[in-house]
């Protein structure tokens, strides 16, 4: 998640999703822990810019802000990824196709046959080769 979101980013949507629901000073707190503890500005800026990228939302609790995350780490890793993928196609297109193709001959001969068939429900048949 680093990459995707930075190393602030990141670490506080494991916050949150460990936490669920959190009050903003508790985020800041458990930042803290074990190291230097980040600015509450900086801590406020990240949590704005995840929550313009709909991966966080914000209420109020009596006076204080409180977070929780909008999307789980499965979901994020699923966007990501498939974000990632269609970027790669697009720039790339066949050629990049065929180096996915390439790396098939790589995995497990079950999770091969169950990405095959995961082709097949997306495609006619006669698009997808056999093993």
């Amino acid at each position: 998640m680093d990459a995707v979101l930075g190393p602030l980013g990141a670490a506080i949507m494991r916050i949150l999703w460990a936490e669920g629901e959190t009050a903003l000073g508790t985020v800041i707190e458990r930042l803290g822990e074990g190291q230097r503890r980040p600015a509450y500005t900086t801590v406020t800026t990240i949590l704005s810019r995840l929550r313009e990228r709909a991966l966080v939302e914000r209420s109020r609790r009596g006076r204080a802000a409180v977070y929780r995350a909008v999307v789980s780490e499965a979901q994020l890793v699923e966007a990501t990824t498939e974000h990632a993928v269609d970027t790669v196609i697009a720039r790339f297109g066949d050629v990049a196709l065929r180096h996915f193709a390439t790396r098939l001959g790589d995995i497990d001969p079950g999770l091969r046959r169950e990405l095959i068939d995961l082709a097949r429900r997306h495609r006619p048949a006669r698009e997808v080769p056999s093993e």
